[in-house]
């Protein structure tokens, strides 16, 4: 399970997130210290406009395979992560002037993260993500989050 926080500050936009995670669906190894897994998330995150008028909120809803390349430390395991998923949105408008052409957003993200702990059960990262509905109808405004986040695994 993950739990993250992230802010669109030129929309004046922030969300709270959680995902459920299933890691290593696929996994390469490359070398004694690399890895290249792909790994499936679903997350539920609510926006939130940070302006007082108009005050609005949304849900979004997502499912994103996401690629991790991982250096496994003698006590920790830094990874690289990227990935495409699917979003759908509750609303097309968070704050005033900011309304997406379409519901249906693809979410472009990159970040970066450490697991560690017994079994590299705990995690924390950042990640900078975009969605946009890649010009299937206007307006594409995208929105940019940067957002960091914990994990848990079971």
């Amino acid at each position: 399970m993950q739990g993250g926080y992230a802010r669109d500050n030129g929309h004046g936009v922030e969300k709270y997130e959680i995902a459920a995670r299933w890691e290593d669906i696929l996994q390469w190894q490359l070398s004694e210290r690399f890895s290249l897994a792909m790994d499936g998330e679903f997350n539920v995150a609510n926006w939130r406009a940070l302006s007082p008028r108009p005050s609005s909120q949304l849900m979004e809803f997502g499912v994103s395979p996401i690629f991790r390349l991982n250096y496994e430390g003698e006590y920790a395991t830094p990874y690289l992560e990227a990935s495409v998923g699917f979003h759908v949105l509750s609303h097309t408008e968070i704050a005033a002037g900011h309304r997406m052409g379409s519901a249906f957003q693809f979410a472009d993200m990159v970040g970066v993260g450490v697991a560690f702990g017994k079994g590299r059960r705990f995690a924390v990262g950042y990640r900078f993500q975009h969605l946009s509905n890649a010009g299937i109808k206007e307006p594409n405004p995208g929105t940019n989050f940067s957002m960091g986040y914990v994990r848990y695994r079971f």
